[in-house]
């Protein structure tokens, strides 16, 4: 095993850094070649001296490759992902959930009280580059109450070709009801 920069590691939990708590690990293959990848979901420590109101830093996201012999290799990182547990309002902690598919992976996020707001982050491999790019976004905000509903679907195309590592969720148009 090498250190965590370097080129692979025998436990995907050895990318998880001291005092960083593993909320999920799922697994899949991306491009149908029967090598694994895995996401991980790492919830970062809560630094010292933050006052009431102040968010804690957002969520690790990271893409490991395996390698077919039981090591894993970082593949892609991102840090603006998925937000820290503070921000998901009365509803509570804004992470869902990871799922990996075929060709793609996404990330969901929810939070919110009256009006309840998601949005699902899907991303697919593309094996010319070796790299994830954004596939879509989906953005829906329900009233709890009165049941209106406003869901807006981004495309690739609308979105532009950005990479996972890059992907920042602020630059998706938050949708809002009437």
């Amino acid at each position: 095993m090498e250190d965590r920069f370097g080129a692979h590691m025998d436990d995907a939990l050895a990318f998880v850094p001291s005092g960083a708590n593993l909320l999920e690990a799922v697994r899949g293959e991306l491009n149908g070649d029967g090598i694994e990848y895995q996401l991980l979901v790492i919830d970062q420590p809560t630094p010292e001296g933050l006052v009431p109101g102040q968010h804690g830093p957002n969520r690790v996201l990271l893409l490991l490759r395996g390698d077919g012999r039981g090591r894993w290799q970082l593949a892609a990182r991102n840090d603006k992902l998925v937000p820290c547990s503070t921000r998901g309002g009365l509803a509570g902690d804004p992470f869902a959930y990871a799922m990996v598919e075929e060709d793609t992976f996404s990330v969901i996020t929810n939070g919110g009280s009256r009006e309840r707001w998601s949005s699902t982050y899907r991303f697919r491999y593309a094996s010319a580059d070796k790299s994830c790019w954004v596939d879509g976004v989906r953005r829906k905000v329900v009233d709890i109450e009165t049941e209106a509903t406003n869901i807006r679907d981004f495309s690739a195309a609308e979105l532009g070709r950005v990479r996972f590592e890059d992907f920042d969720p602020s630059s998706v148009a938050e949708v809002s009801l009437p």
